[in-house]
């Protein structure tokens, strides 16, 4: 037979820290996307929102992960200025060897702040000319007509042409 007395604080404290995390994972993952299906229905802009949900989805579950985790070291009395210090330095290392990969996540974020295309888009970027597949804050998956599909680093992107928007945009980043 379970004995609930023999259960510890922390024991209590890790299971409720896990159990919060998987509940709210959980809540984010079933109504992000039908809140914006309702958002975005019929909208001229829905394609871009559905986009950045998913950018929005990633990093709030990676929040959720990393509290999760800090949490849980903090219960069992691992001191966090050291990892937290540690972790910093690590990033400005990981930072400076990952040059090109900050510079396709920054450049990423722009387009998509900037909205200059959307899912579902026929864009010509780099030379390529398709449909824009799906877009992330790394990369642009652009299926060409011969269906083959484009892997573009945002980071390489330096002119953009939409053909979907009303009058055709040629764009050029600074």
């Amino acid at each position: 037979m379970f004995n609930l007395a023999a259960i510890d604080q922390k024991t209590i404290q890790l299971l409720s820290i896990l159990l919060i995390s998987i509940v709210v994972w959980t809540l984010l993952q079933i109504f992000t996307k039908p809140l914006v299906n309702i958002f975005s229905f019929g909208t001229p802009r829905g394609r871009r929102l559905r986009t950045l949900s998913n950018v929005i989805r990633t990093l709030v579950s990676t929040m959720i992960l990393a509290f999760a985790i800090f949490e849980s070291l903090s219960v069992l009395g691992i001191d966090l200025a050291p990892l937290v210090a540690a972790a910093g330095v690590s990033g400005l290392a990981i930072g400076f060897g990952a040059q090109s990969l900050v510079k396709d996540v920054i450049s990423g974020f722009f387009l998509l702040a900037e909205d200059q295309f959307d899912e579902g888009d026929e864009i010509e970027i780099t030379g390529k000319r398709g449909i824009v597949q799906k877009i992330s804050l790394r990369t642009v998956w652009l299926k060409e007509k011969d269906e083959t599909i484009d892997i573009i680093p945002s980071g390489s992107i330096v002119v953009v042409t939409n053909f979907s928007r009303s009058k055709s945009v040629k764009i050029k980043k600074s």
